[in-house]
């Protein structure tokens, strides 16, 4: 996470201003994480001047009539306009979107947007052909002056997206993040199937319009500016980026003359932030090799990744992925082959469940990084005080009755703390193993969807019970990371996750309660089958990539036996990527360091990704459905479920919007009729 930077403007604290806004994703958002960067920066401006920002969100026309009149004090984010002059104040800019041109991959027109032409020159070499745009949208106003263009318009970049897919138009003018973004989300059977083409046309700058006729326009104006200044000056701005996943990438990948710049995008776990501090040893050893890191929160990465794929952007090199996307990404052709390793990589020496994770066949197709499953941590303290003891094998409804036990908020420890936030990467995870074990699947033999099963509501509604009653405040909001933290600074007196964290936990650097830190199987609700996960994080290389071979030198070396014993030289033996390699668990050494290594190998050895659920399924994989739409499928449902936690909808709502979204879009992609 990120640290906060405090105010030290002198002015009135936390005086409310209001703003409308329209949303648009990936930038501002409702149901984007901080609402979206935009949002998360202009809030921050705002807070550093002592202001709190508060939003509403509108269809386009409505915000601006509301902005206009002066119902509200301002509208954000806006591009900067003559015509809104005499309404309008404009705040200085800070980065807005970058307006390209998308076309099919099988569109053999070779387009070259030649960066020693003005836009205009550019596209009077492109007359012949037909473009789509969405009215009202900074594109049109882009092109405004265009007349010679043969311009269609879409009433929403969606549509605009269809219209190029069923080759009614040549060019999509489309905003890059945006049209990524909407095809993982909403058309995911279209990713790689277009492409957008570098150097965009134009990058965007987004403002803060403030309607001139209130009171005190031009000294808002002159804070809110303060305050961006100030988020620039002292980095926070590309923190406030970096979270987001927003880099200055809008002109392609970068091509260093002298070295081969590699960009990596990585998980920001514990693991991942070590292999970054240890990579200038393979700099060293690689002197024509440059790294470029871009580090990121799990489920953002998951969606800047798929958006580079979704219109073949090619601005990574490694792609850090899990078990769930190696096969269907290989499948695809997004990703290569592994080939070609250096005879003391030792293939063999990955375990088996591991490797079958990220291969198809007997073709390797990313390279293991670490591996892990889900148990149950516990703090042996809270339950001697409370008088109970855990079972090898517990059940859900002893969890519920001991996190009662240990539960005492006057004392700042919750009962139990569990991933809350939505998404198939963070609260699915656990939830999935969940149902699996009270007799549940995502889908039957005939992939008809079974979310509003008995099984289905028994886990939810144990998991709501957990969370809202025994759990930290705002719960919604926390997913491994945040977990971690609470469980290590004493907080929980249980929590169910990955097994990765065990090192970290039984580490007294780390941990305050490292030494009554205790580790059993993960919980059942009546089944053991599909109670724990199986996960990877893998290196792959993109087929996108530009270079292929420095990006294979770079994944086997952070893979490989040497790296394991750089990370035990440097940092000890706790702190060395587990659950990969035989190897590791033959270690004398390591085995000394690590008392929960037996557990972990056990319970990742056990792990049968075939077999799995009470009932027959059609496909492998024990916390999802190893298919392209499952990634959008999950993190909605996951989005309803963290809705009930949140007391916004009962469980039996949650799970019957669930039913019928996954209805529809099991129906949209062909797996069957429906009723």
């Amino acid at each position: 996470m990120y640290s906060h930077v405090v105010n030290s403007f002198p002015c009135i604290l936390q005086r409310k201003i209001i703003f409308v806004a329209e949303e648009h994703v990936p930038y501002i958002g409702s149901e984007l994480p901080r609402q979206g960067y935009v949002h998360q920066l202009v809030s921050e401006a705002f807070e550093r001047v002592g202001y709190q920002l508060d939003v509403t969100y509108y269809p386009a026309a409505r915000a601006r009539m509301l902005a206009s009149v002066g119902k509200v004090d301002g509208i954000l984010p806006v591009y900067y306009s003559d015509n809104l002059l005499d309404t309008f104040l404009f705040s200085n800019p800070f980065p807005g979107d970058v307006i390209g041109l998308l076309k099919k991959k099988q569109n053999p027109a070779n387009i070259v947007i030649q960066a020693n032409k003005t836009l205009f020159e550019n596209l009077q070499e492109l007359s012949q052909y037909q473009f789509s745009l969405v009215r009202g949208s900074s594109a049109e106003q882009l092109l405004e002056q265009a007349h010679f263009l043969n311009k269609q318009y879409a009433l929403n970049d969606l549509l605009n997206i269809d219209k190029l897919y069923a080759s009614r138009m040549d060019f999509a003018v489309i905003d890059k993040l945006t049209a990524g973004d909407l095809i993982v989300s909403k058309r995911p059977h279209m990713i790689g199937q277009l492409e957008f083409i570098y150097p965009p046309l134009a990058a965007q700058q987004f403002h803060v319009a403030f309607n001139k006729n209130k009171p005190d326009a031009l000294e808002r104006v002159d804070l809110f500016n303060q305050g961006l200044s100030s988020l620039k000056a002292d980095g926070r701005l590309d923190q406030i980026l970096a979270y987001h996943g927003f880099y200055d990438t809008e002109n392609g990948p970068i091509n260093d003359t002298q070295k081969t710049n590699l960009v990596i995008g990585s998980v920001n776990n514990s693991d991942m932030l070590i292999l970054q501090k240890l990579s200038a040893e393979f700099e060293l050893l690689n002197p024509t090799i440059q790294l470029e890191w871009k580090v990121l929160e799990e489920s953002t990465l998951r969606q800047r990744l798929l958006s580079d794929l979704a219109i073949s952007a090619g601005q990574f090199d490694v792609m850090t992925i899990g078990s769930y996307e190696a096969p269907i990404w290989a499948e695809n052709g997004w990703i290569i082959p592994v080939e070609s390793l250096f005879n003391e990589y030792d293939t063999d020496d990955i375990l088996a469940n591991v490797k079958a994770s990220v291969s198809i066949g007997d073709t390797l197709y990313a390279l293991p990084f670490y591996a892990e499953s889900s148990v149950m941590y516990y703090r042996s303290d809270l339950f001697k005080r409370a008088g109970i003891k855990m079972p090898d094998l517990p059940t859900y409804k002893q969890i519920l009755e001991f996190a009662e036990k240990v539960h005492a908020p006057e004392e700042g420890i919750f009962g139990i703390c569990l991933r809350g936030k939505g998404g198939w990467g963070a609260n699915m995870t656990l939830i999935t193993t969940m149902v699996n074990s009270y007799g549940g699947q995502w889908v039957d033999m005939q992939w008809r969807p079974q979310l509003t099963t008995k099984a289905w509501h028994d886990a939810i509604t144990m998991y709501v019970k957990l969370v809202t009653q025994f759990g930290p405040p705002n719960s919604a909001e926390n997913n491994y990371l945040e977990n971690l933290t609470l469980f290590s600074q004493g907080k929980c007196g249980m929590w169910i996750d990955a097994t990765a964290a065990a090192s970290y936990l039984v580490n007294p650097l780390n941990s305050k309660i490292s030494q009554q830190v205790k580790m059993t199987n993960a919980p059942i609700g009546q089944y053991k089958k599909g109670s724990q996960w199986l996960w990877t994080w893998s290196f792959a290389i993109p087929e996108s990539s530009k270079h292929k071979d420095a990006a294979l030198k770079f994944a086997a070396w952070a893979t490989s036996k040497e790296y394991l014993k750089l990370v035990a030289d440097r940092y000890g033996w706790l702190s060395i990527p587990s659950g990969t390699r035989k190897s590791i668990y033959q270690n004398t050494e390591y085995l000394a360091a690590a008392p929960f290594a037996p557990l972990v190998i056990d319970t990742i050895n056990s792990i049968d990704p075939s077999n799995f659920t009470l009932k027959p399924i059609p496909y492998v994989g024990v916390q999802f459905i190893p298919i392209d739409e499952f990634s959008s499928i999950g993190d909605q449902v996951g989005h309803f479920i963290e809705q009930a936690i949140r007391k916004k909808i009962t469980v039996d709502t949650a799970l019957q919007q669930s039913q019928n979204l996954v209805e529809k879009q099991m129906r949209i992609s062909g797996y069957y009729k429906g009723r």
